[in-house]
């Protein structure tokens, strides 16, 4: 690592500190980076040249000089978060650096045929916000995507897509033909535990599962995103504890767990003609397969909380009592030693928030345009 890297990881620990506070002094910032006094006081001040940080007088000490805290101007920066893991769907969210809403939208794709209309209607969507001058004030430091699959850095590629539109296509180099700014493509499932992780730092471990057109699981080891050397780590969907009748449409084996979970395989519980008996059996089923694949991810990972989230597990309240039977059966003893399954009842929200803090990382404060 040289110095340049160092410089932009000790701003980056500063930044951190103060992103969601509501300022500290350069003292309680060497005290909490573990930096010495005069790199925080240099740090800061280059910050403040930069207009990163605001400096104001502090309230509140007794006697002696009183020391100014610094405000990091994190309203000032903007996310574009595009999610497009609902098939049709295209929910357009820009949020601040402390995750603040600002604007969302949310626009039917589906008379779109080509991937070339949804990257043009996304750079419309920028287009129209440099322009409004409700946002004047915003600089806009990048644009991210969710898709409900992979994302393929060595072929920059999307693959193995639910979506057939968005199947192998390079998206992340069609994004920068179309906006001037950095782009970013990842699996919903990814972004959601980094969201989690940066919302709850002190659980280093921990596992989302959000099913949705598709199945997928992010994952976060002592405090790091797991990808594998492909970027499949995480990929359940077709892991064989599905129907063993039914033949996956993507993959054409029997028995792939995404069958049952996903969207398709949940919707037959909200279908008119279900009676209460068999509405029972299937939620007993599904409910099942799910603590069946919980318990496998809780062994495989040993996590403090598991999270589950998206469109395709609305009815988890009722699957509850069978997933978590399924779970004391197959991980007991995990359980016993303190883990925690959580409902995120929210993910359009927890993905637009991952996608933020993957902008927030990337972001190099002290090369901004002025």
């Amino acid at each position: 690592m040289d110095i340049t890297d160092i410089k932009a990881e000790n701003v980056k620990q500063i930044l951190n500190h103060l992103r969601f506070s509501s300022g500290l002094t350069k003292r309680e910032l060497a005290d909490m980076t573990g930096l010495s006094f005069s790199t925080v006081s240099n740090l800061c001040n280059e910050l403040k040249d930069s207009q990163v940080l605001n400096e104001e007088k502090s309230s509140g000490y007794a006697v002696g000089r009183t020391p100014n805290r610094l405000m990091f101007r994190r309203e000032q920066y903007g996310s574009l978060c595009v999610d497009l893991h609902q098939e049709h769907i295209l929910n357009f969210t820009v949020l601040d650096f402390s995750n603040r809403r600002l604007y969302q939208d949310c626009q039917n794709i589906s008379s779109l045929t080509r991937v070339e209309q949804v990257v043009s209607l996304i750079g419309e969507q920028y287009r129209m916000l440099r322009t409004d001058p409700r946002f004047s004030g915003i600089q806009f430091i990048g644009l991210g995507v969710s898709v409900p699959t992979i994302y393929d850095p060595t072929t920059r590629n999307v693959v193995n897509s639910t979506f057939r539109l968005f199947d192998n296509v390079p998206l992340r180099d069609m994004l920068l033909q179309q906006i001037p700014l950095p782009c970013y493509v990842d699996n919903e499932a990814n972004l959601c535990v980094l969201s989690m992780s940066q919302s709850h730092a002190e659980r280093r471990n921990i596992v989302y599962l959000h099913s949705s057109s598709g199945l997928g699981v992010g994952v976060v080891c002592d405090g790091h995103l797991l990808q594998g050397d492909n970027g499949y780590a995480g990929e359940v969907a077709h892991i064989p504890l599905g129907d063993p009748q039914l033949r996956c449409p993507f993959c054409g084996n029997l028995g792939c767990i995404e069958n049952d979970l996903s969207q398709r395989g949940m919707d037959i519980l909200h279908f008119p003609a279900l009676d209460e008996r068999e509405k029972q059996r299937l939620l007993q089923d599904r409910g099942r397969k799910l603590g069946e694949l919980l318990s496998i991810l809780a062994n495989l990972f040993d996590p403090a909380v598991i999270y589950l989230g998206g469109s395709a597990l609305e009815t988890y309240d009722a699957m509850l009592p069978y997933v978590m039977h399924a779970l004391h059966q197959r991980s007991g003893m995990v359980l016993a030693r303190g883990l925690s399954v959580l409902h995120d009842t929210d993910s359009l929200t927890t993905i637009a928030q991952g996608i933020n803090q993957v902008i927030y990382e990337k972001w190099n404060p002290l090369e901004q345009k002025q």
